[in-house]
């Protein structure tokens, strides 16, 4: 009986305690919806080129040696979400993360491959 009783009046007193204690707390902050990036009014997204077959392809097709290929290519959604294996969907999903949106190119296209031309390193 005495147990009872002492968890009854502990209980009671968190009970009582609950309201002066939410009162206490801070409104959570608001979440955007998307991070945006003033440098980047596009929204374009950061495509890497690292994938060995397509950088060797690319290198191909354009003329060059693989080291004069830029690390990233900065294109549009739709293009990334083309030579990405991500969706258009996950590429949305990361502008509520971060304002510069990624992905690793496994293929190319045409687009891809003129986005790189326009972005070639000087011979070394």
């Amino acid at each position: 009986m005495r147990t009872s009783i002492r968890v009854s009046a502990a209980l009671l007193g968190l009970l009582a305690a609950g309201p002066a204690f939410a009162q206490t707390q801070t409104a959570p902050t608001t979440v955007p919806s998307e991070v945006v990036d003033p440098g980047n009014p596009g929204n374009l997204v950061r495509v890497s080129i690292g994938d060995w077959s397509v950088k060797t392809g690319l290198a191909s097709e354009l003329g060059v040696k693989t080291s004069a290929l830029p690390m990233t290519v900065s294109v549009s959604p739709e293009i990334a979400a083309r030579v990405c294996p991500l969706g258009r969907d996950d590429l949305e999903q990361q502008k509520v993360v971060s304002a510069t949106r990624t992905c690793a190119a496994k293929s190319a296209t045409p687009e891809l491959r003129e986005a790189v031309g326009r972005n070639l390193r000087a011979p070394e």
